[in-house]
C-alpha cells in the first residue's frame, strides 16, 4: 500500500511538469530563419478593435448584484429580529 501511495505521489507531482519537460523551443529564438519562401501574397491581419461593453454588463449586472446583497442582508437582519423578539421576553414585576 505504501508502494502503491509512493508511485500515486510521484505520478501526480510529475504528471503537470510533463508538458514543461516536453518542451523544447527556446523563447530566445523567435527568429524565423532565412531559407523560408517569400509568400505572394502578404496579408496584413487589422488590428484588433476593442468591442465597447455592452450597457447591460456596465448597469444591470452591478445592481442585480446590489440588489441581491441588500435582500441577503435584509433577510438576515429580519432573522435575528424574530429570533430574539421569541427568545427573550420581558417579565413584569
Amino acid at each position: 500500500m505504501k508502494k502503491f501511495a509512493f508511485l500515486l505521489g510521484i505520478f501526480l507531482v510529475m504528471s503537470p511538469a510533463t508538458p514543461l519537460l516536453a518542451d523544447n523551443h527556446n523563447e530566445e529564438d523567435n527568429t524565423i530563419p532565412e531559407n523560408l519562401p517569400v509568400p505572394a501574397i502578404i496579408v496584413e491581419e487589422p488590428p484588433e478593435q476593442i468591442e465597447d461593453v455592452a450597457w447591460t454588463y456596465r448597469f444591470l449586472i452591478p445592481t442585480t448584484v446590489a440588489i441581491a446583497t441588500l435582500v441577503i442582508l435584509g433577510n438576515i437582519i429580519q432573522y435575528f429580529r424574530q429570533v430574539t423578539r421569541k427568545r427573550y421576553k420581558v417579565i413584569e414585576k
